[in-house]
């Protein structure tokens, strides 16, 4: 933007200034960009160039990412009012963080294929009672699943017994 208002400056200080980061995705094009400040804080060079999606997609936890793009497909084809995921994410040089990913899609075509979504990225590792509890709910997450599906064969079995 050649000359942004004053509030539009007031904007952009604060996305480079917060403890997030924001994206803007391309679908089609399987394209995103993070706000520079956010992939600097993760460790990542070329700041200000969009990354392909399967850049991103492959440093998502391998436990987290079938539920992560079930989550962003859910929304993406319209069976979801947004997007929000809970994930670990692996930056450049510090190991995982855990993050909260929530988006929209902003822009669909004439046919309904979403053609622009926008979001936001938390990091709670610097929260440390947050990321345990994230990182807890994150690693029972098939564990609940589990449990849900024994308990819901068992009752089928109970409820078959008494007819």
């Amino acid at each position: 933007m050649p000359n942004p208002t004053a509030e539009h400056r007031r904007w952009l200080q604060a996305i480079e200034n917060a403890h997030f980061g924001v994206w803007d995705l391309d679908p089609r094009q399987e394209t995103v960009h993070y706000a520079p400040a956010w992939k600097a804080r993760l460790g990542f060079p070329r700041v200000h160039a969009a990354d392909s999606t399967s850049f991103w997609r492959c440093r998502v936890h391998p436990a987290d990412v079938e539920t992560m793009l079930g989550s962003l497909r859910s929304h993406l084809d319209g069976h979801a009012d947004s997007y929000s995921a809970c994930f670990r994410l692996r930056s450049n040089g510090s190991g995982y963080r855990t993050v909260v990913s929530r988006g929209r899609v902003i822009e669909r075509d004439a046919h309904g294929a979403a053609t622009r979504m926008v979001g936001t990225m938390i990091d709670l590792s610097s929260r440390p009672v947050v990321a345990d509890n994230a990182s807890t709910i994150l690693s029972g997450s098939s564990e609940i699943s589990t449990a849900a599906d024994d308990l819901s064969k068992r009752t089928e079995q109970q409820a078959a017994s008494l007819e």
